[in-house]
């Protein structure tokens, strides 16, 4: 019993601790990216062994990777996305260099193809790329402007929300109303 509350109690300091530790979230982030990219990418190369396989064969050993990449990946952007881990940019990015990897690995595990020297040089020009993006080197070196992050789902959103667009509508007739107001008060002294 004791086990338990002390499970129970470690748990729940890692969820408290969870809000404020960069360096677990930054870990769950990765974690759940890597499983979920490791169940897309099996699901894409399961199949390729089989050549006799149809096309709903095929599709029923594949679709279940598909659907558990789906269910994980959801929670590793929301949480990339909450905490301002990453940006979308660099979610691309990640998701290309995992994916670059697992390629290498079931070639070289799964399908038995060889590895060259031009797949380790691609590699490598990738994760240059994604430090660049990732700690904005280029703009740091040049001493440009590194723009904050917008939502531009939620601006787009509220654009097209009829209630902000009337209370917008108000809100200039009101400000139109005031500014004849003021007109008057002034022609009256």
């Amino acid at each position: 019993m004791n086990y338990i509350i002390y499970s129970y109690n470690i748990f729940t300091n890692m969820i408290l601790d969870f809000y404020n530790s960069k360096s677990l979230q930054y870990t769950t982030y990765l974690v759940l990216f890597i499983v979920a990219q490791s169940f897309s990418m099996v699901g894409q190369y399961i199949s390729l062994p089989y050549k006799n396989l149809t096309y709903y064969q095929s599709l029923t050993m594949c679709l279940p990777f598909a659907w558990i990449n789906w269910f994980i990946m959801t929670f590793a952007i929301d949480i990339g996305h909450t905490y301002k881990l990453v940006s979308p940019t660099q979610n691309i990015f990640l998701l290309i260099i995992l994916q670059f990897i697992l390629i290498l690995i079931i070639n070289q595990v799964y399908l038995k193809q060889k590895i060259y020297k031009s797949d380790i040089v691609a590699f490598i020009i990738l994760l240059v790329g994604y430090f660049i993006s990732f700690f904005h080197l280029f703009s740091k070196l040049f001493n440009f402007v590194i723009p904050p992050h917008i939502d531009k789902v939620n601006i787009s959103i509220l654009s097209k929300n009829p209630i902000n667009n009337e209370k917008k509508e108000l809100d200039d007739e009101k400000k139109e109303l005031d500014d004849e107001k003021k007109e008057l008060d002034d022609e009256k002294k």
